[in-house]
């Protein structure tokens, strides 16, 4: 016979074990930041350490090559205090997420469409293939020749990429619905707005998420791409400008600038993740 000594007890034992789990995944999420920061640390000492002019010591690779990062760390300053990085920063940022939220739309509506409707999927995805078969270098002259050499060919470029990565992760998403729940609202005479909104894209938001977040570094790529090839401004531009001086401090500075933007633009769809997808974390808390 259980006493009431022991049904009382048992919620605290519970709580007591989801406490000691709670401390231990915070120490472990403590432990791995603490690591990769001590791994990036190591990394930028070695460079520092072992990189330098010939014959000096300790130098295993001439910095003419590899530069150094107090050489990186002094060309953005000059870069800053002159006041060209954060023009060339934000027209960058400009072309990437203009370009990344009319691609991304684009791409989520055209794979949502073709993926809802067998038909329009088994007409069409022939000729999506062979469209996203072509190489984007290849499009870069047309887009030149179409849009200029301001914002609008690399913008063109950027929603290209986007374009197709999300719509096919869409498409996916779409037609990996379960075919079972369907049929089930159907049968309760739901309408087709409802089963959309209630199954197909809740379903679908998993592939939605995977493709947004795999096209934010493709999208940055697409618009440094283009800055690169006809532009004179951009953080394309400020690089091909250093590689043209054989700066190479100057290169490795554009470079990391480049990094720190991707991380932020992953750190923003990593959040919306969570927005989009709170409904799956309190279902699974529920549960």
């Amino acid at each position: 016979m259980v006493t009431h000594r022991e049904l009382t007890a048992a919620p605290e034992g519970i709580d007591a074990e989801l406490n000691r789990l709670l401390r231990g995944a915070t120490r472990r999420r403590v432990r791995i930041v603490f690591l990769r920061i001590a791994l990036v640390a190591a990394i930028i000492a070695a460079w520092q350490v072992f990189s330098g002019p010939p014959g000096a010591p300790l130098t295993l690779i001439d910095e003419f090559y590899l530069s150094r990062p107090t050489a990186m760390w002094d060309a953005a300053r000059q870069w800053a205090e002159q006041g060209i990085l954060l023009s060339n920063v934000l027209t960058t940022m400009q072309v990437t997420l203009l370009g990344f939220l009319i691609g991304a739309v684009l791409g989520m509506a055209a794979g949502f469409v073709l993926g809802s409707s067998p038909t329009l999927s088994a007409v069409f995805s022939p000729v999506v293939a062979a469209l996203y078969a072509i190489p984007r270098l290849a499009l870069i002259p047309l887009f030149l020749l179409w849009f200029g050499l301001g914002i609008g060919s690399k913008l063109a470029l950027v929603i290209t990429v986007v374009f197709f990565l999300v719509f096919y992760n869409t498409h996916s998403g779409v037609r990996d619905v379960d075919r079972e729940l369907v049929n089930v609202l159907r049968v309760m005479q739901a309408s087709r707005w409802h089963i959309h909104t209630k199954v197909t894209i809740p379903s679908a938001m998993n592939w939605i998420i995977a493709g947004l977040r795999v096209s934010v570094p493709y999208a940055l790529v697409a618009a440094v791409t283009g800055e690169m090839t006809a532009s004179n401004e951009g953080m394309g531009y400020l690089i091909i400008r250093a590689s043209g001086q054989f700066n190479t401090a100057a290169v490795f500075a554009g470079i990391v600038v480049l990094m720190v933007l991707a991380l932020l633009l992953g750190a923003v769809v990593n959040l919306l993740e969570k927005r989009l997808l709170a409904w799956k974390v309190d279902r699974l808390g529920a549960a």
